[in-house]
């Protein structure tokens, strides 16, 4: 994985001083700047909702910085599996899709929801999840457990 983020930091130093150039004069065109556009993932999650291009640019936005976050969690933990790190992505996911639900109207948070089950829901015929499974994590690891809940003490 480091290989392409060098090749991509490579392409990218190249790239900015011709695009400097470009934008500083010489070719100077009235274009519109162009429409905002999801990626695959996000035209998935938001199948069927019609986005602002400004919802499109905070969606896309919120998705690069905690996506960018769970990629720095996972370069930098020992154990791929470990709970810990698995709770931390999971914080991420969850906090993820809720700043998503505060960009939507009301009727586009129902969409929203349903595609959340449907890409979360497992492929016909696959196994369900485990009890105590969350999305992200392989079979062999299992959700932190939930802390205990007192007893009621008795008073005679």
């Amino acid at each position: 994985m480091s290989i392409r983020y060098l090749r991509l930091a490579l392409i990218l130093a190249f790239a900015a001083p011709a695009l400097e150039a470009q934008q500083a004069g010489g070719m100077s065109h009235d274009h519109p700047a162009a429409k905002p556009a999801l990626d695959a993932e996000l035209a998935e999650h938001f199948k069927g909702i019609a986005l602002t291009d400004a919802q499109i640019r905070q969606v896309t936005e919120i998705k690069a910085k905690h996506h960018a976050a769970m990629e720095e969690l996972r370069r930098g933990a020992a154990d791929q599996n470990a709970p810990a790190r698995k709770a931390e992505v999971q914080k991420h996911m969850d906090a993820e899709h809720a700043e998503f639900m505060a960009l939507l109207t009301e009727g586009q948070r129902k969409v929203f929801e349903a595609n959340m089950k449907e890409h979360h829901a497992p492929a016909p015929g696959a196994k369900p999840m485990p009890e105590g499974m969350m999305h992200g994590m392989d079979h062999g690891t299992k959700a932190l457990p939930a802390p205990p809940t007192p007893a009621p003490t008795r008073r005679p």
